[in-house]
């Protein structure tokens, strides 16, 4: 079985390849050239340097969100796009999942997104009985609303994700949150693969013809249509 992911989320593409639960390739950049830019390429020297062709590839694992809207389109456009011309399996996870389920810990895991702005996409995981479980779901909010909302709420919090000097400052302001390794931060597509791996036989595999990104809050263009046609 051999797994392709794809994650355009974040400023960062990433792409890996796992071969019978073992990840044999994992290519990550952050560099201003856009996800449409550098994904294809980056797909194309990945399986050429591992000597696999596209159509053998089983199963595709996208990102599916929250992030970055552009990002998410282009991604998911390139994995379901893939699924469509091989006739293969595809299954969507939630960024902020595979960002929580690097983490190997009895504390509550926070994983965080940067949404501008002064706000983040978070969501709340534990591990019960070795299982990744989203406890709180996936959502958008002020990152000082976050704090204030978490810290009477568990007893010990992990946050892993877009952490920035100002997120840093206020957590680290608190003795029960602590903040996860950064080499954590970019190693989504590997997660995904593992995640993919664990659910294929237990989910319904998703459609590439109704597999969406789950944006959780409408795009900049959506809310300026919006507003205009409120105006009119």
């Amino acid at each position: 079985m051999k797994i392709l992911s794809i994650d355009t989320s974040t400023m960062i593409s990433s792409c890996s390849v796992m071969e019978d639960g073992i990840i044999i390739g994992d290519y990550n950049i952050n560099q201003e050239l856009t996800h449409s830019e550098t994904l294809v390429p980056m797909i194309k020297d990945l399986l050429k340097n591992l000597n696999i062709k596209i159509e053998e590839i089983d199963l595709y694992a996208v990102g599916k969100g929250p992030g970055s809207f552009t990002g998410l389109r282009i991604g998911m456009t390139v994995a379901k796009t893939f699924a469509q011309i091989f006739n293969k399996d595809i299954i969507g996870i939630s960024t902020l999942k595979a960002l929580a389920s690097q983490i190997l810990t009895e504390k509550t895991i926070v994983p965080i997104l940067d949404a501008r702005g002064g706000r983040v996409y978070y969501g709340v995981y534990k591990y019960e009985n070795k299982e990744i479980i989203n406890v709180e779901e996936d959502e958008l909010i002020y990152f000082d609303d976050l704090i204030e909302n978490l810290k009477n709420k568990y007893k010990e919090i992990i946050f892993v994700g877009d952490i920035n000097s100002d997120f840093e400052m206020e957590i680290k302001k608190n003795s029960k949150f602590t903040i996860a390794p950064a080499s954590l931060n970019s190693c989504i597509g590997r997660s995904l693969c593992f995640l993919a791996n664990k659910e294929k036989d237990e989910v319904v595999k998703d459609s590439y013809l109704t597999l969406k990104p789950e944006y959780i809050r409408k795009s900049q263009a959506q809310r300026d249509l919006e507003m205009k046609i409120k105006n009119v």
